[in-house]
């Protein structure tokens, strides 16, 4: 036969909890941390465990994946204080198809903006997609549907589509206030540094001390490099103009870069870029003596070099590759080159 406990005879954590469970269900009533997170449980201060001081445990963390630091937090509340804003560090939501997760992710810093402070590096949607597929809408009225559809429908759809969209307003919340950010790649096709409506993200980016930044659609590329004095990693996409213009004192720690050899050779000419992982544009040669020559004129040794050459049939051009790469490149180690198609073992010998 069993008896059911009244309520004082539970364990004091045990009654915390049942108390924490009933007020959830209440939306009138404030989320309140009945315990101090800050200090663990009674039952805890045995645990040897968990009187390691924060910084082992934080330590411990690095070695853990995303899922199993998920798991850990979850075990005790002393462990989900210590260790939840290591979640937040390295942020890269990359699914573009699961862009409702995006969105799950930049409603939950909007909510927990302590949280905001900790992102080191970000790699993903600038923004959920304001879009009945980012996430299940909720029923909508017939005079809301006909409202929607003229406002789609309207001269400038886009910019009011973009604007008043909860994903926008939780976009600039976040990055305008992500400052410690040092690592950003924003994967998704909005060219936030020159369209006027993303002039808050503009200012944000540039007021951030990047060490490494992907750059993939941006018509004003050369504003936002003169603002990162700081930066050693720079990946440029295809269309990204202007980069003409770029001195070698706007980003004299660049040690590492992607790009086409074309920009590469605006960008390296004075700085002291090393690394390379270079492609030729589909509508150019891969050889030209003079792009080639201009990487020789980096400040530092350059000791890697990852080329991709779209014109393997053309021997005579992979030939000229080959051979100029030695005298204007003396101190390469690593040397990878993607061919599409094939190439002769004679050739690279």
């Amino acid at each position: 036969m069993m008896t059911k406990l009244r309520p004082s005879q539970l364990p004091s954590v045990v009654r915390s909890i049942l108390r924490a469970k009933g007020q959830a269900h209440n939306p009138e009533t404030p989320q309140i941390d009945l315990v101090d997170r800050e200090t663990p449980f009674e039952c805890q201060k045995s645990s040897r465990f968990a009187q390691l001081p924060e910084d082992i445990l934080l330590l411990f963390s690095r070695y853990l994946d995303k899922a199993t630091t998920a798991k850990v937090i979850q075990t005790c509340r002393h462990l989900h204080h210590v260790l939840e804003a290591t979640l937040y560090t390295h942020l890269s939501p990359l699914e573009f198809w699961y862009s409702h997760r995006v969105d799950l992710l930049h409603r939950t810093l909007v909510g927990r903006p302590e949280l905001i402070s900790h992102i080191r590096s970000y790699r993903g949607s600038l923004m959920a997609a304001p879009t009945s597929f980012a996430r299940p809408l909720p029923k909508r009225t017939l005079l809301d549907r006909l409202r929607m559809r003229k406002v789609m429908e309207s001269p400038g759809s886009y910019v009011l589509h973009i604007t008043e969209s909860e994903a926008f307003e939780n976009a600039v919340f976040i990055f305008t206030k992500a400052t410690d950010i040092v690592d950003l790649d924003f994967t998704d096709y909005y060219d936030w540094a020159s369209d006027p409506i993303f002039a808050p993200i503009k200012t944000a980016v540039c007021n951030m001390s990047l060490t490494r930044l992907y750059l993939w659609h941006c018509a004003v590329a050369l504003e936002v490099l003169r603002a990162q004095p700081e930066l050693e990693l720079l990946q440029v996409g295809w269309d990204v103009p202007g980069l003409e213009g770029l001195d070698k004192r706007d980003i004299p720690k660049l040690r590492s870069l992607t790009s086409t050899i074309q920009d590469a050779s605006y960008i390296v000419p004075g700085g002291p870029v090393v690394q390379f992982d270079l492609v030729a544009r589909y509508e150019g040669p891969d050889f030209d003596l003079g792009l080639f020559k201009s990487l020789s004129l980096s400040t530092g040794p350059i000791t890697q070099l990852t080329m991709c050459l779209y014109r393997a049939w053309d021997v005579e051009n992979s030939r000229m590759v080959f051979q100029v790469l030695s005298p204007n490149l003396p101190h390469l180690e690593k040397l990878a080159i993607t061919v599409g198609g094939y190439i002769s073992g004679q050739l690279v010998c």
